[in-house]
């Protein structure tokens, strides 16, 4: 089984970690809110006159009760997965006594994050709560109302009943408190949890575009890829195929006119073989360039090797193609493991031995060639190519060599593809001989093809 990639790696524990920093702060927020809230429903006790004796301090019941919020309040800490335990109880709460903190933790989330329906209910009954509920304090008698101790200094007006009743000014304050309060908590709720649904939903719809625009940036690359393409496909097509035709029409003729030289027919007809098999594979090139693919095999005639054949078991096929020109190669070929092979080595090597050979019939047309190819997993592979040099270029460089015929781009082409394999690569004199060394590592064996 394959190891996941660092990058992979590096990207999962990004993501193990934020999700573990916001765990953290929810836990934290939970516990806050739970403190807070605790303290606030206490207070918010003071409207039960069940809740507190004529001495300020509570009854049994009221510490029943307060017990029994601090099992309430545990409600808290499921506002983000499901908002509408909290709001429940909560708006139990508000219509027993008019503490409606909890109710309205509960609205801001399903606000935030609810379907637009249970949203829209949970609005209306939270609101009529509240209102009701800040109402109620408001017609409450002073003693009765949780902001008294926060109005009034002296604890004792608010709740000994014998005191006398606090000033007017105090009362109002009360009043005025209770009523911002109940205003600061719906707006909170409900108009910041609307701007935060809003800020989500946008957030959403940008990464939708983003990802639209994404994909629209890859189709408009395609598009241009095909269109150069369908350039390039047109001029290969216009470029080769009529003269390749015009070589296979010419050899046609010259095998026809030439019966009675057996050497030039027999050479005639291998021009014309290879200049039809050029014309197929051109064929199949132009289609593969059009289609952004060369993976698929195509009916082609024998002599035809194109991309997708071209292997080493093709070797044979390609030397004898050669030999028909006239050409003298001798060959010296064991291969094993062939059928295990990866398949880009596989298709190196051919492309190696073809480019080497076209490289021979160039620059050394009547020469003869030594071929040797070794390949087999436990030693690599191996291909040399050698022809004699011409006279005048015995001691020339290997780029002199090709200068008069060619530019050196198939003996760039070799480096390059066994540097991609990691091979080495030996071009150039030897001597008296142009000779092509390559060497391959060893390779694992493959599935078989």
């Amino acid at each position: 089984m394959a190891s996941p990639s660092p990058v992979a790696s590096r990207s999962d524990r990004k993501r193990h970690l934020k999700h573990g920093v916001q765990l953290a702060v929810s836990i934290l927020v939970g516990v806050a809110a739970y403190v807070t809230g605790l303290v606030i429903s206490a207070m918010a006790l003071q409207a039960n006159p069940w809740a507190f004796g004529s001495n300020g301090e509570l009854t049994n019941t009221g510490i029943v009760v307060v017990l029994l919020l601090c099992l309430v309040w545990l409600s808290v800490f499921l506002r983000r997965r499901w908002p509408l335990v909290p709001f429940i109880v909560g708006a139990l709460l508000a219509a027993g006594w008019g503490d409606g903190l909890l109710l309205l933790i509960g609205m801001f989330h399903i606000v935030v994050r609810g379907p637009r329906a249970r949203m829209l209910v949970t609005a209306v009954i939270g609101s009529a709560l509240i209102t009701a509920g800040v109402i109620r304090h408001c017609l409450l008698p002073p003693e009765l109302n949780p902001f008294g101790i926060m109005i009034v200094g002296d604890p004792t007006v608010i709740t000994d009943s014998e005191a006398s009743a606090p000033p007017a000014d105090s009362l109002l304050a009360m009043n005025l408190m209770t009523i911002i309060a109940g205003v600061v908590g719906l707006g909170v709720s409900i108009g910041f949890g609307l701007l935060l649904r809003r800020t989500r939903r946008m957030r959403a719809v940008e990464t939708i575009a983003q990802r639209e625009a994404e994909r629209s940036e890859s189709l408009t690359s395609e598009l241009a890829r095909q269109s150069e393409r369908n350039r390039l496909a047109r001029e290969l097509h216009d470029t080769l195929s009529h003269r390749l035709s015009v070589i296979s029409l010419h050899s046609s003729a010259l095998e026809v006119g030439t019966q009675d030289d057996a050497e030039v027919a027999t050479v005639a007809s291998a021009l014309r073989r290879e200049a039809r098999a050029s014309l197929e594979d051109l064929r199949h090139l132009v289609g593969g360039v059009r289609e952004g693919t060369l993976s698929e095999h195509s009916q082609l005639g024998p002599t035809s090797t194109p991309p997708s054949l071209a292997s080493m078991d093709s070797i044979p096929q390609l030397i004898a193609s050669v030999q028909a020109t006239g050409t003298q190669i001798r060959p010296s070929i064991i291969l094993q493991d062939v059928e295990s092979a990866p398949t880009v080595l596989d298709r190196a090597v051919y492309r190696i031995v073809q480019e080497s050979l076209t490289n021979a019939l160039k620059h050394s047309p009547d020469a003869p060639v030594d071929l040797n190819l070794s390949v087999s997993a436990n030693q690599g592979a191996r291909i040399v190519v050698s022809n004699s040099l011409p006279t005048a270029t015995t001691n020339r460089d290997s780029d002199s060599v090709l200068s008069t015929s060619g530019s050196g781009a198939g003996l760039e082409g070799i480096r390059e593809r066994a540097h991609m394999l990691s091979g080495t690569v030996d071009i150039g004199p030897r001597e008296s001989f142009f000779v092509v060394d390559v060497s391959f590592p060893p390779f694992e064996r493959q599935p078989q093809r």
